[in-house]
């Protein structure tokens, strides 16, 4: 799988995170930078209907429009949560309608016999799921830090890096892996 095209797919989210303050101002800054890496960055995967890339484009632009234009600034505190909530369920969704959005990337990279392979789409859900589960997890975190900000809310937001960091080396190592134990020839892939 390409790792680095389904890495871009995170890179809004890491941005939004890394600009957004607690200020109307600042989250309205990383929701702009968000949409905008969105549209640069995933044009093509726009264009491809890339699951990802499309909630990116529909989350990022609800909340820009939800807080800029219609001044719903109530959701500054919980918009953490909602992007993780929006995210999971999307994620999970994609597995629900059997096609978990990593299998859209993966199919870029293997040959197109081993798309309808029972591995190859095991491996997919597995790898969906898991960054489900990353979603998950950091909902909790964000959650911890908006209902215990004095004892949880100094260190869940760096443990929501860390998660989503365990997860993009998880998308990098996991297919080389699946290659190696299954010894499938350069080119083709288990998945």
């Amino acid at each position: 799988m390409k790792s680095v095209n389904i890495l871009q797919g995170f890179l809004p989210l890491i941005v939004f995170g890394l600009l957004a303050g607690s200020s109307v101002a600042s989250v309205m800054v990383a929701l702009g930078a968000a949409l905008i890496i969105t549209v640069i960055i995933g044009f093509s995967d726009l264009r491809k209907g890339m699951i990802l890339t499309w909630a990116n484009l529909v989350l990022f632009c609800s909340l820009l429009i939800a807080v800029g234009v219609l001044g719903m600034t109530g959701l500054l505190p919980v918009m953490g949560m909602l992007i993780y909530a929006a995210l999971a369920a999307v994620t999970f969704g994609s597995i629900l309608v059997k096609i978990p959005f990593t299998l859209q990337y993966a199919r870029d990279m293997v040959d197109r016999t081993l798309w309808e392979k029972p591995a190859f789409i095991r491996v997919n859900v597995l790898m969906t799921g898991v960054w489900g589960g990353i979603f998950v997890i950091n909902f909790i975190l964000d959650y911890l830090a908006f209902a215990y900000p004095h004892s949880a809310g100094g260190i869940t937001p760096p443990l929501t890096y860390l998660v989503l960091l365990a997860g993009i080396i998880f998308t990098i190592w996991y297919p080389g892996h699946i290659k190696r134990k299954y010894s499938f020839p350069s080119g083709q892939s288990g998945r």
